[in-house]
């Protein structure tokens, strides 16, 4: 027997609890394969390498290996490359294939990875199956689709093909991972009710494949999540890329609450919703949020520019619609979170600022979360072609997740991630500034620290959204009269600025706030809550400079300094002169026609989280909880 093993490596989350994905990619392979009576025969498989083991340790745990195969993306690719290198070392006749999102549909990562033999390009079922056959058959390798491989006059790419069929059997329910459930981690869940994509955005790798979508059997769908309840698997991440696109997606989610309701598992959905059937995503979204399965629901747009959509080939929402469902949803109490990207060629810096602000204007409030575009090896945008024609400029950025230790051993292996920091219509000081903007409009609005300042002053003042907010960071750079916001901006803008020169990771670490990574905005917001008073005498000052009412700027900062959640505050009271609690109540329930009556009002605030060092603070409330709630600010009435 010949044995094989499969390398899919994620990171391990917590320290008293630990969880990580089970290797679904892998698994698939390995379901697929393993159901061939003539594989079965011939070849042992092996055990799943699934976290980030010592390499050295890793690679003489395998038993005189003939086949390792290898599934890469952002997050494993070095890994996986330095992993070939110590195997090959150590069993230079030992095969490997690599396969994943990460290879690209060309052959020239032969010539940059030397110790890969085999490369798979897309979907891996079925080429991973037919390698396999091939070698017990000696047949040539160049019968095969959608592989790569070293060939006696040089590097051969074989005929593109893409599958047809989901008929795979299921890795959860052929039970290829029965040997890793008892290792002392509690795993996470993948789910596919569905492969494919019908949209081909520029930025994405699912489109470029060009796959129509394809449904799994509603009957394999259901005993899967049988499988994960039996199993206790709290979290599930649904791999679909528009999920709800199908009328039976409902039909899932109530099989899932059902299950939840009867077993306790699962506890949690994450999944990438379709934007365009809301009759049905509408009720996905409340009957999830109704039993506690998600958090939020997330209507994405990537930009507002009409430009940009038009270069990246994506139709959004109309920007009318986009407010009706966000009012929707406020409606219902169910949270949500728009998706917008930094870098897209044709944006500008203004068009950016503009497009976060005209999501607030449409009623978002809460969440926005923006992503530095990652140039991925399968996605148009990566391709040669786009790069030249957008002028796209890139740095190969160190990949650091967050939410995680920073502590590392010596032997670990530094990923990286190719981040756009310059197009034709945006340089790298916009980007920066871009960045600096998105991420102070996070901070300091979605998380609330703001937010009532600016609806106020936008809705009776007549100030916009783009202006308050370019107006206070350009004040905070250049002004040093802004004793703690100019110190603090400047910062924020030098870290941005090693990013784009590629010397140093996106994520910051302040040890106040535990010894994690965390985004930049979240670490922005807490250093300003954690200093609230020099802030907000910095804040009070800003307004002073664009607005003469000042017993209204004392009243509305005063309101939004009183309201935010601290560490160890319970129940307090004070008087203002305007009726602030009945105004904003009503504005953020989707009254858009909700009145500010000025007339002395008693204010009570009650703290949702009761937290008494800055380190659970910011855990709990600003990474665990910002999209559940508005739980940055106390209820209030």
């Amino acid at each position: 027997m010949k044995n094989v093993y499969l390398v899919q490596v994620s990171t391990v989350y917590g320290e008293e609890k630990k969880t990580a994905y089970l290797p679904y990619a892998a698994g698939c392979l390995a379901a697929y394969a393993w159901d061939d009576e003539k594989i079965k025969a011939e070849y042992n498989l092996g055990r799943f390498i699934y976290t980030r083991e010592n390499i050295e340790k890793a690679v003489d745990s395998l038993e005189n290996p003939y086949l390792v195969g290898l599934s890469c993306y952002i997050w494993n690719i070095e890994y996986n490359i330095e992993f070939s290198k110590v195997l090959k070392q150590k069993y230079p006749d030992c095969i490997t294939v690599f396969g994943g999102h990460h290879i690209r549909p060309d052959n020239s990562q032969l010539d940059e990875i030397p110790t890969a033999d085999i490369l798979v390009h897309g979907g891996g079922e079925e080429a991973f199956k037919a390698i396999l056959t091939a070698l017990i058959e000696k047949r040539d390798l160049s019968e095969i689709y959608n592989i790569s491989f070293r060939g006696e006059n040089g590097n051969i790419t074989t005929e593109k093909k893409n599958p047809e069929t989901v008929d795979y059997p299921s890795p959860y329910l052929t039970g290829v991972f029965d040997g890793i459930l008892n290792d002392g981690i509690s795993f996470s869940a993948l789910l596919e009710t569905n492969r494919g994509c019908p949209n081909q955005c520029a930025f994405c790798d699912w489109g470029f494949l060009k796959c129509k979508v394809r449904l799994f059997p509603i009957e394999r769908v259901y005993a899967e999540l049988d499988w994960i309840a039996e199993h206790k698997i709290e979290y599930i991440y649904g791999c679909d890329a528009n999920f709800g696109l199908f009328n039976r997606d409902l039909e899932i989610a109530e099989y899932m609450v059902s299950l939840k309701q009867k077993t306790g598992y699962p506890q949690k959905f994450k999944v990438n919703f379709t934007k365009n059937k809301f009759d049905i995503v509408g009720k996905i979204s409340k009957l999830l949020v109704d039993n506690n399965m998600s958090k939020a629901q997330t209507i994405s747009l990537q930009s507002v520019s009409p430009e940009v959509l038009e270069i990246i080939g994506r139709k959004n929402l109309d920007m009318e619609y986009y407010s009706g469902l966000v009012n929707f949803y406020a409606k219902e109490k169910i949270p949500t979170y728009t998706e917008l990207i930094l870098g897209l060629p044709g944006e500008t810096y203004e068009s950016f600022a503009k497009g976060i602000c005209s999501v607030i204007e449409s009623g978002q409030h809460r969440a926005i979360n923006v992503y530095p575009c990652e140039l991925i090896p399968n996605s148009l945008l990566g391709s040669k072609e786009y790069v030249d024609k957008y002028k796209i400029k890139t740095v190969h950025n160190k990949f650091i997740q967050y939410h995680i230790n920073p502590d590392r051993t010596e032997e670990d292996v530094d990923e990286y991630s190719s981040l756009i920091v310059s197009t034709s219509t945006m340089s790298v000081s916009d980007w920066e500034k871009a960045y600096l903007f998105a991420v102070t409009a996070q901070a300091l609005h979605t998380l609330g620290l703001t937010r009532y300042i600016a609806v106020a002053m936008r809705k009776y003042k007549n100030m916009q959204y783009y202006d308050f907010y370019n107006g206070f960071i350009n004040a905070a750079l250049s002004d040093e009269s802004y004793t703690f916001v100019h110190n603090l901006w400047c910062d924020f803008r030098a870290h941005f600025s090693a990013v784009a020169n590629n010397d140093g990771p996106i994520g910051m670490i302040d040890d106040r706030f535990g010894h994690i990574i965390y985004e930049p905005f979240e670490i922005l917001f807490a250093k300003c809550l954690h200093d609230a008073n020099p802030f907000f005498a910095d804040i009070k000052k800003y307004l002073y400079s664009v607005c003469e009412d000042n017993e209204f700027i004392e009243e509305i900062t005063d309101f939004q300094s009183f309201i935010m959640n601290v560490p160890g505050k319970i129940k307090e009271e004070k008087d203002f002169g305007y009726d602030f609690a009945t105004f904003f109540n009503d504005f953020f329930s989707g009254n858009e026609d909700a009145i500010l009556e000025k007339n002395h009002t008693l204010v009570s605030v009650q703290s949702c989280m009761k937290m008494s060092n800055w380190a659970d603070y910011v855990r709990e409330v600003v990474w665990y909880s910002s999209r559940m709630s508005n739980s940055t600010v106390c209820e209030f009435k």
